[in-house]
């Protein structure tokens, strides 16, 4: 079963085991449409709450200084922003962009993982979502997942292995979109960092972009995350044990 979802200006693509009915081997799909209209409205509410680009969500509301607008989903997110900054020794900073807070680089991975816990919640015993390249994943094993070269959107650089979550981050598709808190170039055209919660991979990706070599071995210290970075001449740097399978980038 597989199903994509476009909101929070990216596609998000829901897939989960077909389930068989043992009884005559027919196979079902009972509740997943209710379920795929679940996640679409949950993923339109937290668009609503901490889109940028809606001048009347919470976010929008804050960077404009207007006064409570703390919900205690905002005040989570602000919370797991502060985290991922001290992890990343600052070059992961929502404070730190044109217009003030935009936790973007962490809410999507934040997002995905919401709705894959509606899945595992619904009965799903093995599921994906993948927002934009935010990969969360629930399976009893590891899965092959690859990740796009960034110069060819046809290709592959390399496949990891995981059964928890996946985050990639890259100036491929949208140009220069990441701010460098310290003032330095960007360090890196592409990262993936593989590793739970997906929320903090994903603002490490952010970071890896950012701060290149160095915020990629903090990560490796931290022992939580694997990862890798290409660079804008195309040259791999990789944590041990981070992929399976690797091409030339």
């Amino acid at each position: 079963m597989l199903t994509d979802i476009v909101t929070m200006g990216t596609v998000f693509t829901l897939s989960a085991a077909d389930q068989i009915d043992e009884e005559d081997g027919k196979q079902i799909e009972v509740g997943w449409e209710s379920l795929v209209e679940r996640a679409r409205a949950e993923l339109g509410r937290i668009d609503a709450v901490f889109s940028t680009y809606r001048s009347d969500s919470e976010v929008s509301r804050l960077r404009r200084g207007e006064r409570g607008v703390h919900s205690d989903e905002l005040d989570e997110v602000i919370a797991l922003c502060e985290v991922a900054r001290e992890l990343s020794d600052g070059y992961f900073d929502p404070w730190a962009v044109p217009g003030g807070f935009d936790p973007s680089g962490l809410v999507k991975g934040w997002a995905a993982e919401r709705i894959l816990g509606m899945m595992i919640s619904a009965g799903a015993t093995e599921a994906v979502v993948n927002g934009g390249g935010d990969i969360a994943i629930y399976s009893d094993t590891p899965i092959n997942v690859g990740i796009r070269h960034p110069r060819h959107a046809d290709r592959l650089c390399g496949v990891v292995q995981t059964n928890s979550a996946v985050a990639t981050s890259g100036l491929y598709e949208r140009g220069c979109h990441v701010v460098n808190p310290l003032g330095d170039e960007l360090g890196a055209f592409a990262a993936t960092v593989v590793g739970a919660p997906l929320y903090l991979a994903d603002a490490l990706a952010t970071a890896v972009i950012a701060g290149g070599v160095r915020v990629l071995e903090r990560i490796g210290h931290e022992g939580s995350f694997r990862g890798l970075l290409i660079t804008a001449d195309g040259i791999m740097h990789t944590l041990p044990g981070t992929l399976a399978s690797y091409t030339e980038a």
